[in-house]
């Protein structure tokens, strides 16, 4: 993929200096976009694939209007505004893969991403993000892309076969099943490396296919596309599929000008690495002039790969054709929420669902999802008690290719889903991530003051795991430091008794006007002496700051003395 990079002013070169440092985009030209900007365009637009433009979205729309002609054609473009907040992503979102550049992008920089095709809005996963997920080249022969992506935003179900060995993960909007003699009349997903005649699909062509090949020093660089076309073709194999070529390493520099500008990969193996293959190649060319058993066949079992097509010959050149194993690689994401405001989920909390592919969660916590996410959610075991069933699940899609997010609310790390879940999944390595929330204490204190400043305690009155007889033992020592106390989970089970045996010991320990925030859910709040506790609305959803001994009261706030002079 080629990038041009257009800042509108000088100032934004800054700005196109950090896009610089984004690999993915590499190779990356820029461009004084200050000077000229129609002339380069008109010379960049045919031979680079994504234009990133710095400034007005407004400018670069208009230099781009004229020029605009089928997404099959067009680059992808993205704009990025002069003051560093917007990723937007203009054209070729699925075409060019710019949605995911644009959100690729976003969490490199730091900027808010803006996609508004019609997949993403309601939530769905087009045929080109499958692709990109699984790792394989979409072909739309017959042109169904539109009329698919149509039928998916109008809330019909996709047909998804496949061909064995490929079994793709589940996907939210789609049927998945193994390919069958009579296929449907109407836009399905095609998942095979092999050609057929299917005027209704759009295929998705897994990087799975290796070729192993020998060939003489006098063929041409044409003949040996000829060639392999022909091989391809009359064996019944994409070339979309083919991954690498594998031949003698001193052959690889012939190769150099065939696989530019095509996602292929060359390898090279040493006469000393093919003499020990054994087995009945019958290559007398290569064993004459080469001493080895053979190389097109070889190189195949060399890589590892499945041999589905053994050797053929043509003039001067040799072809086989393996398949490697092929299997989608899912990974489980532990994801806080925050405390339940939209505007408090992170960034790296919003990029871990944009990745996932799948959301399993307590019922509360998927309530807090953004709606683009609800298609996503896998509406089992939601209920309290249910935890170890959730992760146990999330590992059982993992396994077979999603990217899962198991959710909670406030911070995963405490009180949520990491405990158990990171256990199981080193139990059965798997790939794990912890992507950290605002968890509901710093998001109170923060309504309330600075009550936390100089340290600060964290319980949670559930008895739900933790017998209360602990939970007191652990409330009687905390009562005796100078902290202030966080008390998380006022449940409804016996909650007035809870609340008044809390009341009874910090007041033995600091006394009965010590200071207690209320934070409800809403952010609406007030302080309180301890006295006057038992007699407050509280609930599931109320979060308390018992204050320390160092926090007084300002007005509605309660503030730590930390000893600055002021």
């Amino acid at each position: 993929m080629k990038t041009v990079v257009f800042p509108f002013h000088k100032n934004y070169t800054l700005i196109a200096k950090k896009i610089a440092d984004l690999d993915f985009l590499q190779p990356i030209q820029f461009i004084e976009g200050w000077k000229n900007p129609k002339k380069t365009l008109q010379e960049k637009w045919q031979t680079d694939t994504l234009l990133i433009f710095i400034g007005c979205l407004g400018i670069a729309t208009r230099l781009t209007a004229p020029y605009l002609q089928t997404k099959r054609t067009d680059p992808g473009i993205i704009v990025i505004d002069g003051a560093a907040q917007f990723c937007i992503a203009v054209n070729g979102g699925h075409s060019r893969a710019v949605n995911n550049l644009c959100h690729l992008i976003a969490k490199h920089l730091q900027l808010t991403p803006v996609v508004t095709t019609g997949t993403e809005t309601y939530g769905c996963f087009s045929p080109e993000e499958i692709a990109e997920r699984l790792d394989c080249q979409i072909e739309d022969p017959y042109h169904l892309l539109k009329p698919l992506q149509s039928n998916l935003i109008g809330g019909k179900i996709i047909s998804f076969y496949f061909d064995e060995p490929f079994n793709p993960p589940f996907f939210p909007g789609y049927q998945i099943s193994k390919a069958k003699t009579h296929l449907p009349d109407e836009p399905f997903l095609y998942l095979t490396d092999q050609l057929c005649d299917c005027p209704h699909a759009v295929f998705l062509r897994p990087r799975s296919l290796v070729i192993g090949t020998g060939f003489r020093k006098e063929v041409s660089l044409e003949k040996f596309q000829e060639f392999y076309k022909n091989f391809l073709e009359k064996n019944g194999y994409s070339h979309h599929s083919v991954t690498e070529i594998l031949t003698l390493d001193r052959k690889v520099p012939f190769l150099f000008p065939f696989v530019q500008n095509k996602p292929i990969k060359l390898i090279g193996y040493p006469l000393e690495q093919l003499r020990d293959v054994t087995g009945n190649f019958n290559s007398p060319c290569a064993q004459k002039y080469l001493k080895i058993p053979g190389l097109a066949e070889p190189t195949l079992m060399i890589r590892g790969a499945k041999i589905l097509v053994r050797k053929n010959a043509y003039p001067g050149v040799t072809f086989a054709l393996g398949r490697l194993s092929w299997k989608p690689k899912g990974y489980l994401v532990f994801v806080g929420l925050g405390p339940g405001q939209p505007n408090m989920m992170t960034i790296q909390a919003i990029q871990a669902l944009e990745d996932s592919d799948l959301i399993i969660g307590y019922e509360s916590y998927l309530k807090m999802l953004p709606i683009r996410y609800q298609k996503r959610i896998l509406s089992i075991f939601t209920q309290m008690g249910e935890e170890i069933q959730r992760v146990k699940k999330a590992i059982e899609l993992v396994k077979k290719g999603n990217r899962v997010a198991v959710v909670s609310s406030g911070d995963t790390g405490v009180f949520g889903m990491s405990a158990p879940g990171v256990e199981l999944a080193i139990q059965e390595n798997i790939s794990w991530r912890i992507v950290p929330g605002i968890t509901a204490a710093l998001w109170g204190a923060s309504l309330i003051g600075s009550p936390l400043v100089n340290g600060f305690c964290v319980i949670s009155l559930s008895d739900y795991l933790i017998i209360w007889d602990k939970i007191i033992t652990n409330l009687q020592l905390i009562a005796q430091t100078e902290l202030p106390i966080v008390v998380y989970n006022l449940v409804k089970k016996d909650r007035s008794q809870k609340i008044e045996e809390l009341v009874h010991i910090i007041q033995q320990n600091r006394g009965s006007e010590t200071l207690v925030a209320i934070i409800k859910k809403d952010g609406s709040k007030k302080i309180v002496q301890l006295c006057d506790l038992i007699h407050s609305n509280l609930d599931m959803n109320t979060l308390l700051i018992i204050g320390g001994i160092k926090n007084k009261r300002l007005g509605e706030y309660l503030i730590t003395d930390r000893g600055y002079n002021l």
